[in-house]
């Protein structure tokens, strides 16, 4: 397997006893869920997951309709610490902060499906948030850029950012200020154009396509974003570059 992957499950009925070769977190995103792991049961919800270590036996029951987040980690990609302190207590409550995280993974897989490869960068991200391992904020930041770097076009607010990376929205805008020269709503702006641009010299896209993806209300509003930002409008940026 990749070092991580994401999807949404429903259980539905009890399960015969599995083990897996990796690590697997189960996070309701709507329901319950009751599930034991080697012997310690507890029933899962919005508010409280699990972390299933590698080879542990575990059998789900649904005790309502539920989906939940599972996220499958390769055990190596898990810190000591983390897998340590998960053995003692596999159940575990969920902070508004990982919330966050949880609600863009549940949406993303909403709208596009399965996405590894954004699993793989943002799993860490949720991993630290679960543990509450508290690392340098700097390297959280670091992280969470490259979720968003991964997937510009999700719908990202300073709120949310700051929640994922655990401090206030005015530290939030110093820190990237600090980190990348400019505040986080001109830095997501630019990554966003950065997306446009290259939709439209390697795709076919419609341009209304490619502004409704990106999050403009109309293809006029992306015209006019782009002539502000790039200098020219989307169909002499595309025209430009050979593609028609």
């Amino acid at each position: 397997m990749t070092s991580a992957s994401a999807d949404i499950r429903t259980y539905r009925q009890e399960r015969p006893k599995e083990r897996h070769g990796f690590v697997q977190i189960v996070l309701p995103v709507s329901g319950r869920l009751r599930i034991d792991v080697a012997g310690r049961q507890d029933e899962l919800s919005t508010g409280r997951g699990v972390f299933i270590h590698r080879d542990a036996p575990h059998t789900q029951e649904a005790t309502a309709s539920n989906h939940s987040l599972v996220v499958d980690i390769d055990e190596s990609a898990v810190s000591e610490q983390t897998l340590e302190r998960f053995a003692r207590v596999p159940f575990l409550d969920i902070a508004p902060d990982t919330r966050q995280l949880i609600a863009y993974m549940r949406d993303l897989i909403k709208i596009d499906g399965r996405r590894d490869d954004v699993a793989g960068i943002w799993a860490p991200l949720l991993v630290d948030s679960l543990a509450t391992e508290k690392a340098d904020i700097r390297q959280r930041l670091r992280k969470l850029s490259a979720v968003v770097r991964a997937e510009p076009f999700f719908p990202w607010t300073i709120e949310m950012l700051a929640a994922c990376v655990t401090i206030s929205d005015s530290r939030l805008h110093a820190l990237f200020l600090e980190e990348f020269g400019l505040p986080p709503h001109r830095w997501l702006t630019g990554l966003r154009m950065d997306k446009v641009c290259t939709l439209l010299s390697e795709s076919s896209l419609p341009i209304a396509e490619i502004a409704l993806r990106a999050g403009f209300s109309d293809q006029t509003a992306l015209t006019r974003a782009m002539r502000n930002t790039v200098g020219e409008t989307p169909a002499t940026y595309r025209r430009n570059r050979g593609i028609h």
